[in-house]
C-alpha cells in the first residue's frame, strides 16, 4: 500500500458560491434528523463489475485519471485534478460497488462513514448542490449496506448528513433550475427524500415533483429527444424519472406522458449491442441498465426510423444499423457539451460496433471533452482541419457554446434496393466558401454501405475563393474491437472479434490507416482511425472529383 498523498489546497470560493459557504446558510440546513430509511431507491442502472472490483481493490479511476496506489479509503489523498475529486464525491461509482453483491457491503459502509465523518458538515466543492444531488440519490438507492448495516454508533451521523443534502436542494431549487440533468437529479433525490421519511417529507416530494414537471415540460423534445442532442443525456434523465416516478404515490400526468416518448427515442438511439450511440457528450451506456429502465417503462412501443425534432436518421436493416447525426446545434443554454458532429455517423452490424465516434462520457476531464467535441473527432468530413461549428461563450459565463452550421436538403429515401438518407451543411462556408452534402446508403440486405461526400461553392457565393486546393479528410474512426489495414490502393480491410469481415473502398486519393482513441466506453481505450484525403477544389461543383469522394463498406464473410 502507498503511503497516502498530503491533501489538495482547497481552490478560491467563486463569489456565486459565498451563499453556501456562509456558516448561517450551513445553520439553515438544521439537525433534525429521520429514525432510519423507510423506502429505497429502485435505480434501473446496473453497475460495472470490473469498475466495482477495481474499487473494492483500492484502485481509483475516473475517466483517463487514476489515483496512484490502493486505497481503501481515497478521501485524504491528493486528487488528479478537481474533476476527478468532483466525480469521486457524486457517488456514482457507488453502483458499481453495490454490483457485487454483499462482498461489498462493508466497503460500501466503511466509505459513506468516512465521508460523512470528513464532510458531512461543508466542503465548498463536495456540497455543490448537483453534486450533493447525485450523491443523496447515490446513496438512498445504492447505500443501504452504510445506513442499515453500517456501524450502529455511526447511524445517527449519515441520517442526519442525508437529510441535509436535502434540505439543501430545497434551498437551491433557483441554482439548479440552469443545470438540466442536475434539476432532475436533484428532482429524484427529493422524492426519494420523501418516500424515505426525511422530516418535512411531504414538502420534499412535493417540491421534487415540481422539479420533474417543470424538466419534463422544458427539456425534452415532441419525438422524445434532449434539447442537448444527447442519447447518453436522454439516457441518465430517463433513468432518474423512471426511479422517482416509482417513488411517488400519485404519478403525474406529464412524466407519465412523457416517459414513453423517452423510452422510443432511446430505442431508436441504441445499436445492434444495445449500447447508445456517441453523439454530444456521452458514451454507449449500459445495455443491461437500458434494458431494465424500459422494461419499467409505461406506455406503448413504438419504432421509428427517423426524428425530425432531434435530427437523428437511423438506418437499420437486416444485421446493420446505421445512426447519422443530420442536425445542427442544440439551444444555445443546452449546448454546453453540444459537439461539432454534422453529417457524422456510426455504424454496427449484429452485436459488434465497427464505425463509432470518439465519445465523451461524463467522467472524463473537461480537457479531454473539450477535445472530442471537434469535428475531426467524429466519422464525417473535415475540411482544412476546422470546426464544421463555432465553439464560443456567448453567455459570459466562460463556458464555451456550440454555434451553427445551419442543416438543410436532409431527404429520406427508399426503393427496391435500400434506403438513402442525404444532408447539407454549411459549416464551411464562412472559412472556405463551400458546403458540405453527404450521402449515405444501405441496401436491403444490410450488407453495404456507401456514401458520397460533396463539397460545393454555392452561385450565390460573395468573396474571393481561396487560390490553392483546401485539404480535406474523411474520417471513419474504428472501435477498439476492430482491425484494420490497407491491403491495395484504395481498399482497407475491416475485422471483428465476432468473425465478420468489411471491405471499404474509396475513390479518394489517398487512404490510410491512424492511432485514435475511444472515449465512448467504460475507461479510455487506444484505436484506429481509417483516414481518406485529398485537395478539394475552392470553385467546385461537389459533382465529380476531386469534390466528390465516394466510399463504400461491403461485408465479405
Amino acid at each position: 500500500m502507498s503511503a497516502p498523498a498530503s491533501p489538495r489546497p482547497p481552490r478560491p470560493i467563486a463569489a456565486s458560491e459565498h451563499w453556501r459557504a456562509n456558516p448561517f446558510h450551513r445553520m439553515r440546513l438544521g439537525d433534525a434528523t429521520p429514525d432510519r430509511i423507510q423506502y429505497w431507491g429502485n435505480d434501473p442502472r446496473t453497475g460495472n463489475l470490473e469498475r466495482g472490483r477495481d474499487i473494492l481493490s483500492g484502485r481509483w479511476r475516473i475517466g483517463a485519471e487514476h489515483i496512484k496506489g490502493e486505497f481503501a479509503q481515497p478521501w485524504p489523498l491528493a486528487q488528479p485534478s478537481r474533476h476527478f475529486a468532483a466525480r469521486l464525491h457524486s457517488f456514482n461509482w457507488l453502483t458499481d460497488l453495490a454490483a457485487l453483491g454483499p462482498v461489498a457491503n462493508a466497503r460500501i459502509a466503511e466509505l459513506i462513514d468516512t465521508w460523512v465523518e470528513l464532510y458531512g458538515e461543508w466542503d465548498e466543492l463536495a456540497w455543490d448542490p448537483e453534486l450533493a444531488a447525485e450523491r443523496l440519490y447515490a446513496w438512498l438507492c445504492w447505500g443501504r449496506a452504510a445506513f442499515e448495516t453500517g456501524a450502529p454508533e455511526r447511524r445517527v451521523a449519515l441520517l442526519r448528513s442525508a437529510a441535509r443534502h436535502a434540505r439543501l436542494l430545497l434551498l437551491a431549487q433557483s441554482e439548479l433550475s440552469d443545470r438540466h440533468l442536475g434539476s432532475i437529479k436533484a428532482g429524484a433525490a427529493l422524492v426519494l427524500a420523501g418516500a424515505a421519511g426525511f422530516p418535512e417529507a411531504r414538502r420534499l416530494s412535493e417540491q421534487g415533483e415540481e422539479m420533474l414537471v417543470e424538466a419534463c415540460a422544458k427539456q425534452f423534445l415532441p419525438d422524445g429527444g434532449h434539447l442537448s442532442r444527447s442519447p447518453e443525456a436522454l439516457a441518465k434523465a430517463f433513468f432518474d424519472l423512471i426511479t422517482a416516478t416509482e417513488a411517488l404515490e400519485e404519478k403525474p400526468q406529464l412524466i407519465t406522458d412523457t416517459l414513453p416518448k423517452l423510452g422510443n427515442m432511446l430505442r431508436m438511439l441504441r445499436h445492434g449491442d444495445g449500447g447508445l450511440a456517441c453523439f454530444h457528450g456521452g458514451s454507449e451506456g449500459s445495455a443491461a441498465s437500458i434494458d431494465a429502465a424500459l422494461a419499467r417503462c409505461p406506455g406503448e412501443v413504438r419504432a421509428f426510423q427517423f426524428a425530425n425534432h432531434s435530427a437523428f436518421q437511423r438506418l437499420a436493416i437486416g444485421p446493420m444499423c446505421a445512426i447519422f447525426d443530420v442536425g445542427g446545434a442544440p439551444p444555445l443554454s443546452y449546448a454546453e457539451r453540444a459537439h461539432a458532429s454534422a453529417l457524422a455517423f456510426e455504424m454496427s452490424s449484429e452485436r459488434e460496433r465497427l464505425i463509432v465516434n470518439i465519445g465523451a462520457g461524463r467522467e472524463l476531464s473537461p480537457e479531454a471533452r473539450q477535445a472530442a467535441r471537434a469535428t475531426n473527432a467524429h466519422s464525417t468530413l473535415s475540411l482544412g482541419d476546422a470546426l464544421s461549428a463555432t465553439l464560443e461563450d456567448r453567455r459570459g459565463k466562460g463556458s464555451p457554446r456550440l454555434v451553427g452550421p445551419t442543416l438543410d436538403e436532409v431527404r429520406r429515401s427508399s426503393d427496391e434496393s435500400g434506403v438513402t438518407v442525404q444532408g447539407r451543411h454549411d459549416g464551411y462556408r464562412n472559412s472556405f466558401g463551400l458546403l458540405h452534402r453527404r450521402y449515405v446508403f444501405v441496401d436491403n440486405d444490410g450488407k453495404n454501405l456507401r456514401g458520397i461526400d460533396e463539397l460545393m461553392r454555392p452561385m450565390k457565393q460573395k468573396g474571393p475563393a481561396p487560390k490553392e486546393h483546401i485539404p480535406y479528410v474523411t474520417r471513419f474512426h474504428l472501435h477498439p474491437s476492430v482491425s484494420a489495414r490497407v491491403i491495395e490502393h484504395q481498399m482497407a480491410l475491416l475485422e471483428t472479434p465476432g468473425g465478420q469481415s468489411w471491405r471499404l473502398r474509396t475513390d479518394a486519393p489517398v487512404i490510410a490507416i491512424e492511432a485514435s482513441t475511444y472515449w465512448g466506453g467504460h475507461f479510455p481505450r487506444d484505436t484506429f482511425q481509417i483516414t481518406l484525403s485529398g485537395g478539394a477544389d475552392p470553385l467546385g461543383h461537389g459533382l465529380s472529383p476531386p469534390n466528390r469522394i465516394r466510399w463504400a463498406l461491403a461485408r465479405t464473410t
